[in-house]
């Protein structure tokens, strides 16, 4: 999942984020981000829309896009940010990827999901596989 911004914050602000990590672990790690967030005084107005993989919080989306009120921040997996990319929806984020060298440091191969059309559309917060494959070894002997 890479978390995208439609436009930037500055201080005093609240940032809404839509997402789905709503259990555990995955909880706990968006409160992370969150906390980074307060330390520079701006604040975070959580948007959870529970349910696998994001297609919940996708749906939201696509009403709140269409509506005329998108949220600051989104949960996205990638091949969903190249969408939204190539319809304009995504903000521009060089200017900190830049001032924190995003380049160096994050892999080149994310960089096809992180930027489009040369430019930083989102932050890759976690990578995963997503052509995972289940076998059931006993019925497959």
């Amino acid at each position: 999942a890479m978390m995208t911004m439609a436009g930037a914050a500055t201080a005093q602000e609240q940032v809404e984020v839509l997402h789905w990590w709503t259990a555990g672990g995955e909880a706990a790690a968006l409160n992370v981000l969150k906390e980074n967030l307060q330390e520079q005084n701006i604040g975070w107005l959580d948007m959870p829309v529970a349910g696998g993989g994001g297609e919940g919080a996708m749906t939201v989306l696509r009403a709140r896009v269409t509506a005329g009120s998108p949220p600051t921040a989104v949960q996205m997996l990638g091949f969903d940010i190249l969408d939204w990319a190539a319809e304009g929806a995504l903000g521009n984020l060089d200017e900190v990827a830049n001032a924190e060298g995003w380049d160096a440091v994050v892999p080149a191969a994310l960089h096809y999901f992180a930027k489009y059309d040369g430019h930083w559309v989102s932050a890759p917060v976690n990578v995963h596989s997503t052509n995972w494959v289940w076998v059931n070894k006993a019925a497959l002997d």
